[in-house]
């Protein structure tokens, strides 16, 4: 059995809530949202959900740790897609929010905002954010009222289900070349020491 293999059966046996592993090839874009190394020996794509209390729970525990220990260490490229699932209404206005901030430079300080146990997604919480920010506030608004980002949204959706997500967070982790990533879907909340084990096979693999 492979590394990538076996460390996905790992990932099986021990993840929760209740996960499932698959291998998957998706495209990627080298001007989307990403922290790390864009040439990293390891890439892992997120598909999350703003409403998702289990992608809450992710960038809470396990994101710092990451960021740490591999992301800063210029040895995982981390990808950030949109999956808002239909059920949680202030999802997709979240993620429209997100990338709004982007277009300011402020697309990671957002996001991680909008994670936060505590943090409301009404239109005047997304508002206030963005205000803390220090975004420029017309530009952020009419960005908003312009939907200037929901087709981009629904394109990641639609890849998402494509490749079999059903659920947040969902991720992609295994190695990048030629603009495709190759590796295996996790679907469900991961612990960083299931993270850990997956990478470092990967990074011993070469």
């Amino acid at each position: 059995m492979g590394a990538l293999a076996a460390g996905a059966v790992l990932l099986a046996m021990v993840a929760a809530p209740a996960q499932e592993t698959s291998a998957v090839r998706m495209r990627l874009d080298p001007f989307e949202q990403s922290r790390g190394r864009i040439d990293a020996p390891v890439t892992i794509v997120e598909f999350t959900d703003y409403q998702c209390p289990y992608c809450r729970r992710f960038q809470a525990e396990t994101w710092p740790l990451l960021a740490r220990h591999y992301v800063d260490a210029g040895k995982v490229r981390f990808i950030v897609r949109d999956f808002p699932l239909e059920f949680h209404s202030a999802a997709r206005p979240a993620a429209e929010a997100a990338h709004c901030a982007g277009e300011q430079g402020r697309f990671w300080p957002m996001h991680e905002r909008l994670l936060k146990t505590e943090t409301r997604l009404d239109e005047a919480s997304l508002a206030r954010e963005a205000g803390s920010l220090g975004l420029d506030m017309g530009q952020f608004r009419s960005c908003l009222a312009a939907g200037m980002y929901s087709r981009a949204i629904e394109r990641n959706a639609a890849e998402a289900r494509s490749l079999g997500v059903r659920g947040t967070p969902s991720f992609i982790i295994g190695r990048a070349a030629g603009g495709r990533l190759g590796g295996e879907l996790i679907a469900g909340a991961v612990p960083y020491e299931d993270f850990a084990t997956l990478i470092e096979q990967l990074l011993a693999a070469g």
